[in-house]
């Protein structure tokens, strides 16, 4: 009986691991043959994803249930890749470069004369904007500016600065774009290369310059899009206070998300265009319900970020 019993505990231990088998691999440029860095691996039906790391390496389990589903892999500056899910190791992943990428990008060498900055956040209070996703696939968050007439006839985005939450600090990696916008103030195409941006737990902003002295604002605005990393350097557990019912106790949850946490700041609707990304595309932050008490129906939550534009 004890050798049945140790048999039975085996064999359900491997249909255990088979049931949880990974899929692992790199991310490749299909021209260069070279990885491709941070790029997104999302599998839309189920809300789940990570990003592959600086070498373009990617792994995650696969349960039974999303064999032959659709994984979708995403990276500014290629073209969106679709495959079916199938477990094994040393996947290689081609993506094509996207040839309509920073086509229309314009740089200033010269210097310029008039600077002026954008956003003031005195007096108005803020939240923390973490994994809209409840650290289940990478997120991202976007601001509209408009271009802004008093500089004239042209706009050069100078620096951008970031701002984080107080609470929740991390050392981090994150994905800076600057992106152009539709007529109804969308996002739309990268304006420039992204930034890679390093943080430590110690900062509470970080500024980015942009390429020599400004790139061109295109006249329908623009956005300054954020990006959490799914990588394990980014990765902290997060603990839930979960009340069952009225007669049990608080439950400690602990939650696996990703930093960095950025500040966002509370503003009245019309204020500001702000979205954020899901797996259906973008959507306006306002359509979420912020953890406020006191969040009323015509307040919207931005981003915090700092501009500096020159003529």
């Amino acid at each position: 009986m004890r050798n049945a019993t140790i048999v039975l505990i085996t064999f359900l231990n491997l249909c255990f691991v088979q049931a949880q088998k990974n899929i692992s691999g790199t991310i490749v440029n299909k021209d260069t043959n070279e990885p491709i860095a941070y790029a997104h691996l999302i599998i839309p039906s189920e809300k789940r994803g990570t990003t592959a790391d600086s070498n373009g390496k990617f792994e995650f389990t696969v349960p039974e249930e999303w064999l032959g589903k659709i994984l979708k892999i995403t990276c500014v500056g290629f073209e969106d890749k679709k495959i079916e899910i199938r477990r094994g190791k040393g996947v290689v992943i081609y993506m094509q470069p996207s040839i309509e990428f920073l086509n229309t990008v314009h740089v200033s060498n010269s210097e310029k004369k008039e600077l002026i900055r954008i956003n003031s956040f005195r007096g108005k209070r803020s939240i923390g904007l973490g994994n809209f996703s409840g650290g289940a696939y990478p997120s991202m968050f976007a601001r509209y500016y408009p271009f802004n007439e008093t500089l004239g006839v042209e706009n050069y985005l100078k620096e951008v600065s970031v701002f984080f939450y107080k609470e929740g600090r991390h050392n981090a990696k994150f994905r800076l774009r600057v992106v152009s916008s539709t007529e109804d103030k969308m996002p739309k195409d990268d304006l420039v290369d992204p930034f890679i941006v390093e943080v430590s737990y110690k900062q509470a902003k970080t500024k980015v310059k942009m390429p020599a002295n400004g790139i061109e604002v295109p006249r329908e605005g623009f956005f300054i899009v954020v990006e959490h990393l799914f990588i394990e350097e980014n990765a902290f557990e997060e603990i839930i206070h979960l009340k069952v019912n009225d007669t049990m106790k608080v439950k400690n949850i602990k939650q696996k998300r990703y930093a960095p946490i950025f500040k966002g700041i509370v503003e009245e609707e019309g204020e500001s265009f702000s979205y954020y990304m899901t797996v259906d595309g973008w959507r306006k932050v306002r359509k979420l319900k912020m953890p406020l008490t006191d969040f009323k129906e015509s307040e919207v939550v931005a981003p915090a970020f700092k501009l500096k534009l020159t003529n």
